[in-house]
């Protein structure tokens, strides 16, 4: 004969305590609502359990033990985020790209495996969000979206990787690198705009020609770009600056404007049978250029005192050009058969010295360059 459960139809009472079974929250009437404080109430519709907190009658005197689902519910929305193993910003046309690529079993260097968690930002048409492996990866692994969905103010740290040891907050649209590792990309910030550290510090130019120290970046720049936008048209002041481009990038235009307003060359030592090229500019690039103007400055290598001084201006077209020196001075005898030239080498135009052989020279000649953006 076989053995049964031992049965009890209503419930049991263990020193006064009761435990009950029932349907549905426990309190509202029968049995539940007339058991003392600290009993126990069991639904077998759900298997939850409940404890009596207060005596009387009514749920709100029943409290249900919490279990796993309720830790996992409470966490959704916590700003403070499990940590993941790696932070991939790989560009995926879709998820099912992002799985392949994923059961390589190795992301961003690191090797994957099952229930990893994974910070993907560059998903099309996913989240940037983390993604839990699941399955081994090899080639059936699935990528899961945490049901915590991100939410500005999250936090997490990258484990490993490219980002290995650096925290991330989501601002409501991407992940912002924060934190320690944060405080790397300052310096270099910092060492970017010539800043000596942190605090309240203005700048502290090399130069004060045009530029004052204290100026910020956008009046420095600024100031400059109107020192050299006096070349005018109609009056107008000529602006070369983008208000909408970044500094370094209005830096180098200005820089390419000065070079073209006035620039240096010097060699030594030249000359003396073979042709030298003091100078040259590209006619026909980013800026044409219309016409040149040099200042060129000769003296004799084994004589300084024999000196030679001139004006060279050459007008110049895509084809062909003129050219003609004037203003010209001379000390000393003259400089054993010095011969100041330009000609035109394709689409750059040159200046050009020569010397009797023997007798080499020394050269310095500045540059003004007049032109039009080209159109």
């Amino acid at each position: 004969m076989g053995l049964s459960m031992f049965q009890v139809k209503k419930g049991i009472s263990l020193d006064g305590i009761q435990v009950i079974a029932g349907s549905g929250a426990p309190g509202a009437a029968g049995d539940a609502s007339l058991a003392p404080q600290g009993s126990l109430y069991l639904d077998f519709t759900n298997g939850q359990m409940f404890v009596k907190k207060a005596s009387g009658v009514g749920t709100d005197k029943w409290i249900r033990t919490q279990d796993k689902s309720d830790m996992d519910a409470a966490l959704q929305g916590l700003s403070w985020r499990e940590p993941v193993t790696v932070h991939v910003t790989t560009t995926y046309t879709d998820l099912a790209a992002a799985e392949t690529a994923m059961n390589t079993r190795t992301l961003d260097g690191q090797t994957i495996v099952a229930n990893d968690r994974i910070l993907f930002t560059g998903i099309t048409g996913a989240n940037q969000n983390v993604f839990i492996v699941t399955g081994t990866p090899g080639s059936v692994a699935t990528l899961v979206e945490d049901t915590n969905t991100a939410t500005k103010g999250d936090s997490l740290y990258v484990q490993a990787g490219t980002d290995g040891g650096k925290q991330y907050s989501f601002n409501g649209t991407i992940w912002v690198q924060q934190g320690a590792a944060s405080s790397t990309e300052i310096a270099y910030l910092q060492a970017f705009i010539g800043k000596s550290g942190d605090g309240n510090e203005l700048p502290d130019y090399s130069s004060n020609h045009v530029v004052a120290d204290n100026d910020n970046l956008e009046t420095a720049v600024g100031k400059l770009d109107a020192q050299i936008g006096v070349i005018t048209d109609n009056h107008q002041t000529h602006v070369f600056v983008d208000p909408a481009a970044t500094v370094s990038n209005n830096i180098s235009t200005l820089d390419y404007q000065l070079s073209l307003a006035r620039t240096l060359d010097q060699h030594t030592n030249v000359g003396g049978g073979t042709q030298c090229v003091v100078g040259s500019i590209d006619t026909q690039g980013s800026t044409t250029v219309f016409g040149v103007e040099w200042t060129v400055a000769v003296r004799l290598t084994s004589n300084s005192q024999r000196r030679w001084m001139g004006k060279v201006m050459a007008l110049v077209n895509s084809t062909d050009f003129d050219s003609n020196i004037s203003g010209v001075l001379t000390l000393g005898a003259a400089i054993p058969g010095l011969d100041v030239s330009v000609d035109l080498s394709g689409s750059t135009l040159r200046l050009l010295v020569n010397s009797t052989a023997g007798s080499p020279v020394d050269v310095s000649a500045t540059r003004a360059v007049l032109g039009f953006d080209a159109s």
